[in-house]
């Protein structure tokens, strides 16, 4: 799956913009917010900078909403009217509501979902979810609806997932399932897994998942998504195999209601109709938005009277695909590709080929733990250096250990979310040594080229130090 991004470092623009929004009226928010990224853009590229549309990438800028008015005023004043703050909101937590610290805190600029562990903490936590409706929505895919225990809605980002622990014959597993719902108020949330051949998980929840059941979930988790703005007219090319099609689904109706000038081509494979995932929803949205949406079906056992194109989705039918549709690529549009590893590698060669920059291309990497390439690192125990805060921090990892795993045992506080290389929330800089990381996980090519390593699936070769960015 996608790697973690970085935001833009706010700056005094940007506060100056948040101020404003914070006095004028709200209905005036949708414009300020523009008129800034717009800004943004000129400065970018007046400085030889690229645009950097979506939000995968590492240094797109951060939400209007997130940025803070006091970064206007000189730092050390900013810090202590921040410090007061929390001082007072604190008191009034203990004093008046009579509430205590939350166990968990969020990470500052870390990814949705991500939290910091106390002392203590192992990575296997999670809380349970109400299952209130189940929906078979092929012979081998279920979509389970899911509340909070409360019954609250469950809140997430379109084209997150949730890493669900299940235990089966006495052993507890983990899988990562994405959301498949558009992001929207009142919209009941659904993840939606697809069986897989052997997969002990996709199949135990298929079988046997019910209304009134409960699930242990993290999360949600992941940065394949998009921050949808009213004010947006852009256009999406999505490209899905498979199950790969839930993010996208969640994208992709999200856009479409949220920003009327958008428009969206999804080109989506799979194995024979009756395979397609949400196929009468994908029609219904056809039907509802006309023109904004495009869908085209690539099918590698097509019924007899298929007239559209056949096969399985590769480079080349992708790129046929793509000319027959008209859809050629104008410097602007983004691409978010899902789906079996060779279609997502087939779809990323031809783009580079096509001379699309990766900024502009989001991709989600669903694997299984049972195709990774298991337990490695050091036959012997490994010091590692953990860099946090401005202090150096020493740990002991044995044989077999992640550096996740050792980190916690140790009583230091790591930001991590998944636990399982899928979500990019355990991401550090790697200074010195060599970490040997599972694979396939959720990295990018840049990340890796910038000495990033997974804690969550990371052990280490050598003695090693690593940087916690952002503590």
């Amino acid at each position: 799956m996608e790697g973690s991004h970085r935001r833009r470092r706010a700056g005094r623009f940007d506060a100056a913009a948040s101020l404003a929004a914070h006095v004028l009226p709200n209905t005036l928010t949708p414009w300020i917010e523009q008129a800034r990224l717009d800004a943004q853009m000129i400065i970018d590229r007046t400085s030889g900078k690229s645009p950097t549309p979506l939000l995968n990438d590492m240094k797109a800028p951060a939400p209007l909403s997130e940025v803070d008015p006091l970064n206007l005023l000189p730092r050390g004043i900013a810090e202590k009217v921040r410090a007061a703050q929390r001082d007072v909101r604190l008191l009034r937590d203990r004093l008046i509501l009579g509430k205590n610290p939350p166990p968990l805190i969020e990470r500052p600029g870390s990814a949705a979902g991500a939290v910091v562990s106390l002392p203590g903490k192992t990575p296997s936590m999670a809380r349970p979810v109400k299952v209130v409706n189940v929906v078979h929505e092929t012979n081998d895919a279920v979509s389970i609806y899911l509340t909070e225990a409360d019954a609250s809605p469950l809140e997430f980002r379109p084209g997150q997932f949730l890493s669900v622990d299940v235990t089966i014959d006495g052993e507890r597993l983990r899988r990562a399932y994405s959301l498949a719902s558009a992001c929207l108020p009142d919209v009941p949330v659904h993840i939606t897994v697809k069986r897989i051949e052997g997969g002990r998980v996709s199949n135990h929840l298929n079988d046997t998942i019910q209304e009134g059941d409960e699930l242990a979930v993290l999360g949600p988790s992941g940065n394949f998504t998009v921050e949808p703005r009213a004010v947006n007219e852009r256009h999406l090319v999505m490209i899905a195999g498979g199950s790969g099609i839930t993010p996208i689904m969640s994208i992709l109706e999200t856009v479409l209601r949220v920003e009327g000038g958008s428009r969206v081509a999804l080109i989506y494979g799979n194995r024979g109709w009756d395979d397609v995932i949400f196929r009468d929803r994908l029609a219904a949205l056809c039907d509802e938005f006309g023109e904004r949406l495009l869908v085209d079906h690539v099918l590698e056992h097509p019924p007899e009277d298929w007239s559209s194109s056949k096969g399985l989705l590769s480079g080349d039918v992708l790129a046929a695909r793509l000319e027959a549709l008209s859809i050629q690529d104008d410097g602007l549009m983004r691409y978010f590709v899902c789906g079996p590893t060779p279609m997502m590698e087939a779809a990323d060669e031809l783009l580079q080929q096509l001379g699309v920059d990766a900024s502009r291309i989001a991709e989600e990497r669903f694997t299984r733990p049972e195709d990774r390439s298991g337990e490695m690192g050091s036959d012997k125990t490994e010091l590692v250096v953990i860099s946090k805060a401005g202090h150096d921090h020493g740990i002991q990892v044995e044989p077999g250990q992640t550096i996740l795993e050792a980190a916690l045992a140790a009583g230091i506080d790591m930001p991590f979310s998944c636990a399982m290389g899928g979500c990019g929330a355990c991401r550090v800089r790697r200074a010195e040594g060599e970490v040997q990381m599972e694979e396939p996980n959720c990295l990018s090519r840049a990340e890796r080229e910038q000495g990033y390593v997974l804690t969550c699936v990371g052990r280490p070769l050598t003695q090693s130090k690593i940087e916690v960015v952002g503590a």
